[in-house]
């Protein structure tokens, strides 16, 4: 009896935990970039490119670190809330939430409790990024 109640109440658990984008559409992402025919040449440079769910922002943080987030923000994406990046923080104007540029994650006082989701980068040579998820 004992072990019926602890997987049921596991099975509970997991039916009832939801993940952080539970309603933002998963959309596939596989691109390239160009790295010196756009702002991410220098360290430090972000730019905008189409895909996603609301567009895709990545960040070049050092010679081989970049970071790339969806633009929708989890808390107000369907009512078009997306971030931008101001003052190297991702700002949804919407909604007034704020994401840490380098992890995604809301700061706090932010209306989002979820961060924004990332997408893996990883560098082919010293002037191509391929962006997927």
């Amino acid at each position: 009896m004992i072990k019926a109640s602890l997987i049921i109440l596991l099975i509970t658990c997991f039916i009832s935990c939801e993940t952080p984008y539970n309603d933002i559409p998963i959309r596939d992402v596989n691109f390239t970039v160009s790295i010196d025919a756009s702002r991410l040449i220098h360290t430090g440079g972000y730019e905008y490119f189409t895909g996603g769910v609301s567009g895709i922002v990545i960040y070049r943080f050092d010679i081989n670190t970049f970071y790339a987030y969806d633009r929708a923000c989890p808390y107000d994406w369907e009512d078009g809330g997306r971030v931008s990046v101001v003052d190297l923080v991702l700002y949804d104007s919407l909604c007034g939430s704020s994401f840490n540029i380098l992890n995604g994650y809301p700061y706090s006082g932010s209306k989002s409790e979820h961060p924004l989701r990332p997408y893996k980068t990883q560098l082919i040579n010293d002037y191509t990024l391929h962006v997927y998820n």
